[in-house]
């Protein structure tokens, strides 16, 4: 029978193993998220000529036109009072002489996005317009929002032009305008890629950048369209930096605490509406000569609060 010895190792021979790096990517190929907002002005912004292409080519598609030169423009304009109120923008630029505000938005607050993008295009077309200028020196201006939600439940189409117009449907001059892509309805189009619009490419994009299930597809987006290989090439780089997985992180923590705060606003409004309901019962029971202690039973509420309505009616 052979045996065998071992010598011992000692501490030089010892590779101590270095402490693995926490990292909030979940999995090494995993990409970040165009649909949230910290994300997709990265994806647009980031100081890289795909970056500025991918922004170029998202424009073009989106106005359906050429678009050839593009200047990203200072975030948050300025009003002309103390008392007017700001904006800060996602993504503020000048296209070919014209002035293009663009959004991601994930939630309509209120049900009023659609005066906030009012709002944001006449500010715009206030702030880049010189004064003492000629009239037809005016810039057109673009408030361009991707939509994480339902805008128009009633309008078929996921990407609407809004203009001032008539109700004979005659614009006044096509200066304001607000362009809507609805990722909703988008989500809703056929993915064949050979019916889909440029513009409605990039909405799959955005639906599907992110999911791992898609990236076979997202590929052939790439292929038919420069300006996703290029937004993809910019994506696929920056998921790569820890820091903006913790953007990522940081958003959807606020996205958790609103909606944490709306249920908690909501059930306490449930519970006074309740408490509300209960007192006034109670009060008209009492009038009609019912017992205290009956009018706790029949209310849920206690005899010294049932005592306190009494002694206050």
């Amino acid at each position: 029978m052979n045996t065998q010895t071992f010598a011992p190792q000692t501490s030089s021979s010892i590779q101590p193993s270095k402490p693995l790096k926490p990292t909030l990517r979940p999995f090494p190929t995993a990409l970040l998220n165009p649909c949230i907002d910290p994300i997709f002005k990265i994806l647009f912004t980031t100081d890289s000529e795909e970056s500025h292409q991918a922004l170029t080519c998202f424009l073009s598609d989106m106005l359906e036109k050429p678009v050839t030169d593009v200047v990203l423009q200072p975030n948050e304009l300025s009003g002309e009072a103390i008392s007017d109120k700001q904006s800060e923008f996602d993504i503020n630029c000048k296209v070919d002489g014209k002035i293009a505000n663009i959004e991601m938005q994930g939630r309509n607050d209120s049900s009023d996005y659609g005066k906030r993008a009012e709002y944001h295009v006449a500010h715009l077309l206030n702030h880049y317009t010189p004064k003492g200028s000629a009239w037809l020196d005016v810039p057109e201006v673009f408030q361009i929002s991707v939509l994480n939600f339902i805008f128009d439940k009633d309008e078929k189409c996921a990407i609407n032009h809004y203009l001032l117009r008539n109700e004979n449907g005659r614009q006044i001059s096509g200066t304001m305008n607000v362009i809507f892509m609805e990722l909703p309805k988008i989500s809703k189009i056929h993915d064949d890629i050979d019916s889909l619009t440029p513009a409605q490419m990039w909405g799959k994009f955005f639906l599907y950048g992110a999911n791992p299930e898609k990236q076979e597809y997202i590929h052939k987006l790439a292929k038919r369209n420069r300006g996703i290989s290029m937004a993809f090439t910019v994506l696929d780089h920056v998921s790569q930096d820890e820091a903006n997985w913790y953007h990522e992180s940081r958003y959807w923590m606020h996205v958790s605490d609103e909606k944490t705060r709306l249920y908690v606003a909501t059930q306490k409004g449930i519970e006074e509406g309740l408490e509300r309901g209960r007192s006034e019962t109670a009060i008209n029971l009492l009038k009609a000569g019912l017992p205290i202690e009956q009018v706790a039973s029949y209310t849920n509420l206690s005899i010294d609060q049932v005592k306190e309505l009494s002694a206050s009616n």
